[in-house]
């Protein structure tokens, strides 16, 4: 064994356990396992989007996103990783449009179908792309809140008329495997999870109606929330800062399912909660609010949500 590639699968080993996929991948097995076979092939592609998810798959920690991207999967193709550009990658993407298939397609961000002409790539917008890539596709993933819920692309005051993956499917009467991680940014994690789930088991993970792996969207926040027995005794914080359930400080822990009173952004360095702040629902389908984050002293409540 080689010693450089035994450190990569104990590397390797940790973002398995810390994605929770564990259950189904023991350490003895990536140690028997040959490299660069049956590797999925991977299309990623930018909706409307800021690239935070992309940017929160490049940080995780244990093992490189390369390692990953050649280890794990084939990456064919990422706007922000991939040396192809100009013709080259339309090339690319043409091939995969017209001759691949069994592929994972996975986008981040919104598809703008009321404006189409807000997302561009090779001067065709994004609707033509996934209208394509899609139905050759082998499975689907939503990258982010934007991709899955709506996000940020679909606030109120935008004109871009954003789709979800799923919308946009169903919209054009594809039919095809589809998994959505919200977050805001996604959890690299949740990906590898659903990553690792396909290769060994040939399907997608058990997920709930609109798509999200139970494993990590089965629970609001507020069922796990480390002020849940504040909750129950009715000590509400006044300010940002204070001790007590942050209900009255407008938290989305009661509407948003998501895992991250058990495992944080950043490999579990925080949460909006574990950081004094009330929960933002950033993987609810509510997300954002119009009034979103505060600052110390601030005593704006949004009971109307809620009953205390």
């Amino acid at each position: 064994m080689n010693p450089s590639r035994r450190e990569f699968i104990q590397r390797l080993w940790q973002v398995i356990v810390a994605a929770g996929a564990s259950s189904f991948f023991s350490f003895e097995e990536l140690l028997a396992a040959p490299t660069a076979v049956n590797r999925p092939r991977v299309l990623w592609l930018h909706g409307t989007s800021c690239s935070g998810c992309s940017t929160a798959f490049l940080d995780i920690e244990q093992v490189s996103v390369v390692e990953i991207l050649t280890e794990i999967v084939d990456l064919v193709f990422h706007p922000d990783l991939s040396l192809a550009t100009g013709e080259q990658a339309v090339r690319i993407l043409d091939r995969m449009a017209s001759e691949e298939q069994g592929f994972i397609l996975v986008l981040e961000g919104g598809i703008p179908v009321t404006l189409p002409h807000a997302c561009m790539m090779a001067e065709r917008p994004m609707t033509e792309w996934v209208e394509r890539l899609a139905p050759r596709a082998g499975m689907l993933v939503a990258a982010g809140t934007c991709a899955a819920l709506g996000g940020i692309p679909r606030m109120n005051g935008t004109l871009a008329g954003s789709m979800t993956l799923l919308e946009f499917i169903r919209h054009k009467g594809i039919e095809k495997p589809l998994v959505a991680l919200p977050n805001c940014p996604m959890k690299p994690e949740h990906l590898v999870y659903t990553l690792l789930h396909q290769i060994k088991l040939g399907r997608l993970p058990e997920l709930d109606a609109l798509a999200r792996p139970l494993r990590f969207f089965k629970h609001t926040i507020h069922e796990r929330c480390i002020y849940y027995a504040d909750f129950q005794e009715r000590h509400y914080a006044e300010r940002i800062g204070d001790e007590g359930c942050l209900l009255k400080l407008g938290c989305q822990g009661p509407v948003t399912r998501n895992d991250c009173m058990r495992f944080g952004h950043n490999h579990n360095t925080n949460t909006c909660i574990r950081a004094g702040h009330p929960c933002v629902g950033c993987a609810s389908e509510r997300f954002p609010r119009q009034i979103m984050l505060h600052a110390h002293g601030d005593r704006r409540a949004i009971l109307h949500e809620f009953e205390v």
